[in-house]
């Protein structure tokens, strides 16, 4: 058993951490490119255990770039783990899709995951580690659980952080929200307008202040990101796209119907305070798993969207849940064999 993953930075020393430790680890990653079976560049980032016993695999959220994760990834590095991290396509060092590089789009969400599939198959698989645990969030866990739901894979285990398995609406329930864009999306396609513009309220990328934010109670690590974002502007991304929007509900909807096909151990994290995302969606995936799978459901109490850019408390809620959820694991396995 490998480890436990612990939190190794505190905000108030964010920071100087950054300079002394995350960036000089990330400049030791290696970064190259793949070339998409449709010809789209993808940028991909690994890091190489001394003992290639573990891999972690990141599906990251919508507008992220990889080096967003440094922080969770010199975590699982400390605990003895290779990292394998993907920018999707249209965000991150990836190729943009659009003419508009701050445009959200897509114009297949299947895209997506046929991208993750040759990712895993040709740069993660041949590293030859003994077992692969994901790591997805947001956006990224639906195209992880699309890629789970569809492809031979070597996955052990899967860590959904706040998954997009439905859209937070407001008061709106999220299916009914879901089927009224959807609606009006195919009436869109049926009326030939163009679905590769903003959706009403969306806009280029915009530097929003920590104020009234819903990503993180973390101003520390907020700040962090913007600066990020600051001197990696070719990673910058606005809004959605009526496109990225209906193909995101499309696939929803099967990560739904095929909830009870789903056979890979898994850990839901919900964050709490969660106003991008719909928990209600998620509990109504997690209720339609097999009874006889492994798995683990875990609330994390005070969190917004992005558990992994959280105060420290809140991080280390969510850390011990995974630490909690492979020891067990691991006894549920040495049980059975």
């Amino acid at each position: 058993m490998m480890p436990p993953i612990n939190a190794g930075i505190t905000e108030k020393k964010f920071a100087e951490h950054w300079q002394q430790q995350l960036l000089p680890l990330w400049q030791k990653f290696v970064h190259a490119d793949l070339l998409s079976g449709d010809k789209t560049r993808l940028r991909y980032s690994y890091y190489l255990a001394d003992k290639k016993t573990q891999a972690v695999v990141f599906s990251t959220g919508r507008v992220e770039m990889a080096i967003k994760y440094i922080e969770l990834m010199q975590e699982f590095i400390t605990a003895g783990y290779s990292v394998f991290i993907l920018d999707h396509r249209g965000q991150g060092q990836s190729a943009r899709l659009h003419p508009d590089p701050h445009l959200g789009y897509v114009g297949n969400f299947q895209d997506y995951v046929s991208d993750f599939d040759q990712f895993v198959t040709e740069i993660v698989k041949p590293a030859g580690h003994q077992q692969h645990l994901l790591l997805a969030h947001s956006m990224g866990a639906a195209i992880a659980c699309r890629y789970l739901q569809q492809s031979t894979h070597p996955f052990n285990a899967v860590i959904f952080g706040s998954p997009m398995f439905g859209l937070s609406a407001g008061s709106i329930p999220s299916a009914l929200a879901s089927r009224l864009v959807a609606g009006y999306g195919w009436l869109r396609d049926k009326l030939k307008w163009d679905n590769r513009q903003y959706f009403p309220g969306q806009t280029k990328y915009l530097e929003k202040p920590f104020a009234g934010n819903l990503l993180t109670h973390s101003e520390a690590r907020y700040q962090w990101l913007q600066r990020l974002y600051q001197q990696y502007p070719d990673s910058q991304l606005g809004g959605v796209s009526w496109a990225w929007l209906t193909q995101a509900i499309h696939a929803m909807t099967h990560i739904q119907l095929q909830a009870e096909e789903f056979n890979v151990p898994v850990l839901l994290l919900q964050a709490a305070e969660d106003q991008i995302v719909s928990n209600r969606a998620q509990n109504n995936w997690f209720q339609r798993l097999p009874v006889k799978l492994y798995k683990k459901r875990v609330l994390i109490t005070g969190a917004h969207h992005e558990i992994w850019m959280e105060q420290d408390g809140i991080r280390q809620h969510a850390l011990t849940a995974i630490n909690q959820f492979l020891a067990e694991l691991t006894a549920v396995d040495n049980q059975q064999n």
